[in-house]
C-alpha cells in the first residue's frame, strides 16, 4: 500500500508564532523551516527576514549540521526543480550559518540556482560580493569566498580580487587554514 503523504500545512500558522515552536519535534521544525524558505524566496518579503533569521538559530539548536546540511541540499533540488526564481530562500544558510561547510555548500548552491534564475552567471556571485563588502571582517564572509573558489571559475576568483584589501585578518586566517589565498 502507498504511503500518504502527510499534511504540514498547519505548519504555515505556527512559523509566525514563535512561542509555539518548542512544542514541535524535530522533524516538524525542519519541515516548517523548509516551508519558510521556500515561501521567502518565491515572494521576496522583506518583512520575513528576522523570522527567517530566529527560525535558523532555532533549526541550529534543535538539529544537527548533518541535518541542515540535508536540509539545504532538499531545499536546493525544489528551488532548481519548482521556481529557480526563489534562490534567496537559500540566505539563511548562508547568513544566520555557524558551521563554515555548510555556508560554504550554500554558496555554491546560490551560484549555480543564479545561473538558472536569470540565465546570468555573476548575478549569484555579485550578491554575495556584496554580502562580503558589507561584513569584511565576519567569520561567513571567509566561507562564502570558499564556496566561491570551489566553483573553479577563472571569472569568479577575479571578482573576488574586489574584497581582497578588505577583508580582516581573521577572514583571511580562514581562508589560509583552508589552502586559499586571494
Amino acid at each position: 500500500m502507498a504511503e500518504q503523504k502527510k499534511d504540514y500545512t498547519y505548519l504555515d500558522q505556527i512559523a509566525l508564532q514563535t512561542e509555539k515552536w518548542t512544542e514541535l519535534d524535530k522533524n516538524e521544525i525542519q519541515v516548517m523551516a523548509f516551508r519558510t524558505f521556500f515561501l521567502y524566496g518565491e515572494s521576496r518579503n522583506k518583512k520575513m527576514i528576522p523570522t527567517l533569521f530566529r527560525m535558523y538559530e532555532f533549526l541550529s539548536a534543535n538539529t544537527s549540521s548533518e541535518e541542515r546540511t540535508k536540509l539545504l541540499t532538499a531545499l536546493s533540488a525544489i528551488v532548481r526543480k519548482k521556481n529557480p526564481k526563489a534562490i534567496l530562500a537559500l540566505f539563511p544558510f548562508i547568513q544566520v550559518e555557524e558551521d563554515g561547510r555548510i555556508i560554504r555548500a550554500a554558496s555554491q548552491f546560490f551560484v549555480n540556482l543564479s545561473v538558472l534564475s536569470n540565465k546570468e552567471f555573476h548575478s549569484g556571485t555579485n550578491i554575495l560580493i556584496e554580502l562580503i563588502k558589507d561584513a569584511p571582517a565576519d567569520r561567513n564572509s571567509a566561507f562564502i569566498i570558499l564556496g566561491l573558489t570551489d566553483i573553479g571559475n577563472q571569472k569568479i576568483d577575479q571578482m573576488l580580487q574586489s574584497v581582497k584589501q578588505i577583508l580582516s585578518s581573521e577572514v583571511i586566517s580562514i581562508l589560509y587554514n583552508h589552502g586559499v589565498e586571494l
